[in-house]
């Protein structure tokens, strides 16, 4: 049996991460085999349920529910730009979905994961749960002022969590970086789905 390819779209809030994971879905059968399967950081929060947003009064949470015990964005002190940190939950929840995208790849299917990786302990992690599985990292990025105004349009992230998020991403670690300031979702579909070839091709 082969094993199946995890490819990672990393990088901050808002940059188009879930719009081109779904996007792939649809365009990955005609060119690939098989399906794509969402393995990624939204696939994960949303298997929390409502403990997820913050509201349900949960015990490990102390009765305040799990929002900080996910992620928080501390805001900008004296001129620093925020900082986006990952709870001990967020921690644990992104270490599964490393471990449950690498046993997809391992079944023979193709997984795709949206993700932000925000350090070289994240990276390490994810390393060693696809060791034997091919891993495809690929950085997306997008000009701060249009990640702003993108982050301002929605009404389901924290404000500031974009910035935080961009600050926190490593820069050197990416197979490929694509750019979505100016990009159409098919142009960065393209873009994924060369960078696939190429890799698979070796």
């Amino acid at each position: 049996m082969s094993i199946g390819l995890v490819l990672v779209l990393d990088g901050p809030s808002s940059v188009g991460k879930s719009t081109t994971l779904a996007a792939l879905q649809r365009r990955w059968p005609l060119e690939q085999s098989g399906p794509l399967i969402d393995a990624g950081l939204d696939a994960a929060r949303a298997s929390l349920g409502p403990a997820s947003s913050g509201q349900a009064s949960l015990g490990r949470a102390g009765g305040g529910g799990w929002a900080d015990l996910l992620e928080r964005v501390e805001p900008s002190v004296a001129g620093r730009p925020p900082r986006f940190r990952y709870g001990p939950l967020g921690r644990e929840l992104v270490s599964g979905m490393h471990r449950s995208a690498a046993a997809w790849a391992r079944s023979g299917l193709d997984v795709g994961m949206d993700h932000c990786i925000v350090d070289t302990a994240m990276l390490a992690d994810l390393r060693r749960a696809c060791d034997g599985v091919p891993l495809l990292v690929i950085g997306m990025t997008c000009d701060p002022v249009v990640l702003e105004d993108r982050e301002a349009d929605r009404n389901d992230v924290v404000p500031g969590r974009s910035a935080a998020q961009r600050a926190a991403v490593l820069e050197v670690h990416h197979e490929a970086v694509i750019d979505t300031t100016e990009a159409t979702t098919d142009e960065v579909v393209a873009d994924v789905l060369a960078h696939v070839t190429r890799f698979r091709r070796g």
